[in-house]
This record gives C-alpha cells, structure tokens and sequence, in this order.
C-alpha cells in the first residue's frame, strides 16, 4: 500500500500542472492518449477486402487516324529574323540599358561590359597613328622639295645641252671651216698638211652637216619630259669629236714653219686662236659630264624621297601608316568585344546578365527577335518527303494556318531528317512554341488508304509490336507489322483494319486486364 501511494505521489509530482516541465509531460501525456483511442477505434473498424477499380482506357477508330491527316508533324515556332547576343571577351557587366519585352532597333547597346583598359589602348592607338600621319606629311613635303630639285636640275641640264650645241657649232663655222677649201662639200679638203688624218678630217666635217642640223631642231625643241640621259650622251659624244679634229689641226700646225701661213694669217696666230677653242670645248665637256651626274642624283633623291612619302604605291611611310591604323583597328575592335549591339530591329525575348555579372567568352548574353515575323521549323523522314510539297497548306495546333515555304533539298546526314520551314501569320503562334503540324494530303485514285495509329498505341516487343482492342471488358492483343515512324504516328503494314477500334494508350497494360472504356 505504500509503495502504491509513493508511485502515486511520483506521479503527481511528474505531471504536476504547476510547473513548466510537469505541464509539457502533461500535454504530451494527453495527446498520446488521443492518438492510441483512435488507432483502437480504427482498427475496429470495416476489415471488408478494398474494391478494385479497372482501368479506364481511350479507344479510337485506326480510320480517325489513317483518314483526313495522313501526317501530323511536331514543329517549333520562332522568329524569322532572330540574334542570339553572346559575348566576344570576358568582364563585368557595367551596364544592361534594354530592359525584358522591350523594342529595340538595329545597332542598340544591350550589354557593356567594364572597358577602362580597352578604351585606354584605342586612345594610345590614335595617338600612335596620327603622329605617323604626321610624320608622312612631313615626308611628302622633302618628296616635293625633291622633285622641284629634279625640276632644276633637268632645266639646267637643257641649258648646258643648248650651251653645248652653241660652242660647237661656233667652233665648227668661225674657227676649223677656215682649215678646209669647202666645208659643206662632200670632200670638204683640208688646206694644211696633216699627215694621215685628211682623210678623217674630211669625213667627220662633212658628217657634222648633218649633226649640227639636227642638234640645232633638238636643242630648240627639248623638254624636262625628254629622255635627257640620251641627249646628254650624244653631245658629249659630239663634243669630243670636235675636240679631236682640234688636237689634229693644233698637231698639224705645231710641224708647219713658223712662217707659213693660212688664209693670209699666220699659223702661229691660228694656233692661239685653236688653243683657246680647245679650252672652251673642254670646259663644255665638264658641264655635260656634271650635268649627267647631277640629272642622276636628283632621281635618286626623288627615289629616296618617295620611299618615305606616300605618294609612292611602296613607301615606308605608307607601310608606317597602314601598321599604325591596324594597330589602331585591332584596338576599336578589342573596345567594340566590350559593347554588345543587337544586329536587328526587334524584341528583347531574353536577357541572361544584369549589372555586376562577371560573364565569360561567347557566353549568351541575351536574345533579340521579331516576333510579328514567325516561322516553324519540322522535320520530316525520307519516306515522307513525297507527301508535302512547295505552297502546301497545313494546321497548326488545330487553330492555325500556315504554308510550306522551304523544303531541304536533301537529308541532313547528321539527324536523317530532311528540314521543313512553314510560314504563318495566325496571331495564335507565339514565338518559343512547340506545336503538331497536320499535313492534307490527296488520295490517289485507286491507292488503298494507308492505316496509322499513334506511337503510344502501340505495345513493342523486341521484334515485332502489338495493338489491344476492348472485347467484354478485357484487353485482346493483336499482332502487328509495323512500318515507318512518323513523328508521333507509326505505320501498320498488317494485323489491323480501318474498322477496328483500338486503344489509344497501351503503356502499362498487358493483354487480358480488365479496364473500362472511354471512346473517342
């Protein structure tokens, strides 16, 4: 009796509703007390075996599928004009002045990424490229100083082959025609012994007839745009005969006796006259000698000079020019990497980065389109192609229409699949969609009409496939030949007619379940 009491009086103690603890273990103590009279209540209760409901299963007529579209495709819609904005360099996002859903045109900044350094370069780049542009100008200024050298000196030059003809020509008629009895004969004869050079003599002055003549139409009509090189070689070359036949008579009349005499003047004042001759003829020689020097050299100084000008089609001023302006280019690209622009008027339909994103190389960035241009893009078997054409009408989802625009000329190796493009303008269509197409197709005559189910009719087996009908509540299996796979419908070759009705469904039933039927 004691012992009952102090467990009592424990128990009191333990659940004593006036302390915070004794009022958790109470609480606790009530609720499972709770929770134990209804699992006893429930146990209790109907132990009648649970109803088993049979599966309901859709069935449809194999003609609601083979008639009327003989090809339902699976196509997605997007815009015809579309851009998919990716980064060209990696960096932060500064920032994103376009925002979801609005209008943008073409060219407009829809990401900028932190572009400091970038900038920095195309200023150092312009500033590289202006100072070679200045520097070519100055090279053009010493190439025209260069050129107006030349201009000079092929003036001068002229001057000195006209000042050559002059010399010689007085030389010839005051001074040696005295020597000979008929200068302008075909043997002119010289009057004074000279040895073995009459002969000589007589044909270089008779030649000179006809040299003086011509040099005399040369010097009068000679320009800078002549060939100067040429002319300039002839009248030396013209110059020092006469300065031969000099010597010769100077030669002749140094043996003669100091008293003989020539045309009633002595000799001896010939030989003074001849001396003096020579020496004029010499310094002619001189010019034309340093005026074939000097046309020289100012051609190469032209040449010098338009190697660093850039007026020359090669010049190093040219190639400084055309290295510093890619320098220039390569550093407007690297900066134009860091503003990404939409290349078409359009939409903003997505945008991947906001302001403090760091993003990587050819990371999409966002995403531009027209959406009041779509398109929708299926793909068809080799064995379909033959039942759409250029112009074809089809149905969209049921509520749309649209026209076959494109058709692949062949099948992409890599999918198998030959691409077909369809236009539509049905405000249905929203860009992004995926939808079923359903290609009308004509019947030819007296072609049987070829019988399809849907992909989920049928039940495969590792070689062949097997259809279920609904006879007294029970799945019956029919075997089945089937043929080529069109997107979500699947040739029957045999093992079904038209008429029957099968299940549309066959996935997770087995032949011989009992189900409930829903038509179709």
């Amino acid at each position: 009796m004691n012992t009952v009491l102090s467990v009592l009086k424990d128990f009191a103690h333990f659940f004593h509703p006036k302390t915070k603890k004794g009022r958790i273990w109470l609480a606790l103590l009530i609720v499972g007390t709770i929770v134990g009279i209804v699992l006893l209540k429930s146990g209790t209760g109907d132990t009648s075996a649970p109803v088993v409901q049979n599966r309901a299963v859709e069935t449809a007529s194999v003609s609601s599928f083979s008639e009327g579209a003989s090809l339902q495709l699976i196509g997605t819609v997007s815009a015809t004009n579309r851009a998919v904005i990716q980064s060209e360099s990696a960096g932060r996002v500064v920032g994103v002045p376009v925002e979801l859903g609005s209008a943008v045109s073409a060219g407009q900044i829809i990401v900028q990424l932190e572009n400091a350094s970038e900038y920095a370069s195309v200023l150092q780049a312009e500033g590289a490229y202006e100072a070679t542009l200045a520097s070519a100008q100055v090279s053009d200024v010493s190439l025209a100083e260069a050129k107006n050298t030349q201009q000079t000196v092929q003036n001068s030059v002229i001057s000195t082959y006209r000042g050559a003809y002059t010399t010689t020509s007085n030389v010839m008629f005051n001074t040696l025609d005295d020597f000979f009895s008929d200068p302008y004969f075909s043997t002119p004869g010289v009057k004074i012994d000279t040895g073995g050079n009459a002969a000589f003599l007589n044909d270089e002055r008779f030649a000179f007839n006809d040299i003086l003549t011509n040099w005399q139409e040369k010097s009068v009509a000679i320009t800078s745009s002549e060939d100067l090189d040429a002319a300039l070689v002839e009248a030396v070359s013209y110059t020092q005969r006469v300065i031969k036949m000099v010597d010769i008579f100077i030669t002749a009349i140094e043996q003669e006796s100091s008293r003989a005499t020539l045309n009633g003047v002595s000799l001896s004042t010939y030989a003074v006259s001849l001396s003096s001759v020579r020496t004029t003829l010499n310094a002619t020689l001189g010019s034309l000698e340093s005026s074939v020097t000097a046309l020289q050299n100012a051609r190469e100084l032209v040449k010098k000079a338009e190697l660093g000008g850039t007026t020359n089609e090669v010049s190093s001023a040219n190639a400084q020019v055309k290295q510093a302006l890619g320098a220039l280019r390569a550093a407007q690209a690297n900066y134009n990497k860091t503003i990404l622009r939409s290349p078409i008027a359009g939409v903003v339909n997505s945008i991947d980065v906001q302001t403090g994103d760091f993003v990587s190389s050819f990371e999409k960035v966002a995403e531009i389109a027209n959406n009041d241009a779509l398109e929708v893009t299926t793909y068809v078997g080799q064995s379909d192609r033959e039942l759409i054409s250029m112009q074809q009408e089809v149905l969209i989802d049921g509520v749309a229409t649209g026209v076959v625009s494109t058709i692949a000329p062949a099948v992409n190796p890599s999918t198998g699949k030959i691409e077909v493009k369809i236009q539509s303008t049905s405000p249905e269509l929203i860009n992004g969609d995926t939808v079923i197409i359903a290609l009308e197709s004509q019947v030819q005559e007296n072609k049987p009409t070829q019988i399809q189910v849907p992909l989920t009719a049928v039940k495969f087996t590792a070689a062949a496939g097997s259809v279920f009908t609904v006879e007294d509540g029970k799945l019956v299996a029919y075997a089945v030949e089937i043929g080529a796979v069109r997107d979500i419908y699947i040739e029957i070759i045999s093992g079904l007619t038209s008429d029957m009705e099968v299940v549309v469904d066959a996935r997770g039933l087995t032949s011989g379940q009992e189900v409930t039927t829903i038509t179709n």
